[in-house]
């Protein structure tokens, strides 16, 4: 009699109930095909549901329920964005990863051959780094719009998956960041990371609301400061794009 085991397949192969998973939220800080710093942001939730229902109960207590975005940030709105900056802190299975890109010293662009492979290129690399060992992680990223002929979602899911050789993306999709206040937490955070690159090269006023939240981030991200990547806690981990 064999005492070989039968090989897994469609049939039979199964998960633990417990078998890790996660989801992770992408969004980008810039333009890629112009601007000096360009970012591409993650924020990855191994219970994605903690954050979205503290995040509805400090909408529901402050009655705001208007879309977060770096770029409509007012002094008005700095004390509520802390409130998010402080829930998003303190959220349980929570991981901030992002790539900051200095188009003066590498410019993936150039490099790729244009901006959406450059940021197809820049997302598969900051999901390898994030996806653990076994993982299974479903991808949501900030909807923007592309050429007909650019598949971004699957591509990027192939690559990963080919490269860790297994299933680690089962799914991606891109969109809207109003459908999902992660989409709009991980803006908030890369962009900070983002103003503190652009503060320190004369490119944005030190005395804006945005400085403020910026110093603010940080302060909440247990981080000094991101100007000298690699930068990593148990939260963070920021590194410089290099070609």
């Amino acid at each position: 009699m064999s005492t070989v085991a039968p090989q897994p397949s469609a049939g039979n192969l199964t998960l633990a109930v417990n078998h890790p998973t996660a989801a992770a939220f992408l969004d980008e800080s810039g333009v890629i095909s112009q601007d000096r710093f360009f970012l591409v942001g993650c924020l990855k939730l191994s219970e994605p549901s903690l954050l979205v229902r503290r995040l509805q109960r400090l909408r529901d207590r402050e009655q705001w329920y208007n879309e977060l975005h770096w770029f409509t940030l007012t002094r008005k709105l700095l004390p509520l964005y802390k409130k998010i900056i402080d829930t998003t802190a303190t959220c349980p299975g929570l991981k901030f990863s992002c790539f900051v890109t200095d188009r003066t010293v590498a410019d993936p662009v150039v490099r790729f051959g244009s901006a959406w492979k450059a940021y197809e290129k820049l997302a598969t690399q900051l999901l390898l780094g994030n996806i653990a060992q076994t993982e299974l992680v479903t991808v949501l990223a900030d909807y923007f719009s592309t050429p007909n002929q650019v598949n971004f979602e699957m591509d990027v899911r192939s690559e990963v998956n080919r490269r860790l050789r297994r299933c680690a993306i089962p799914t991606m999709c891109r969109l809207d960041s109003k459908t999902a206040d992660p989409l709009q937490v991980v803006d908030l955070l890369t962009a900070a990371v983002g103003f503190e690159f652009r503060e320190a090269n004369g490119l944005a006023s030190p005395n804006s609301p945005k400085a403020e939240l910026a110093r603010y981030v940080r302060q909440r991200l247990r981080v000094t400061s991101f100007l000298n990547p690699p930068v990593q806690n148990d939260r963070v981990n920021v590194r410089m794009y290099r070609q």
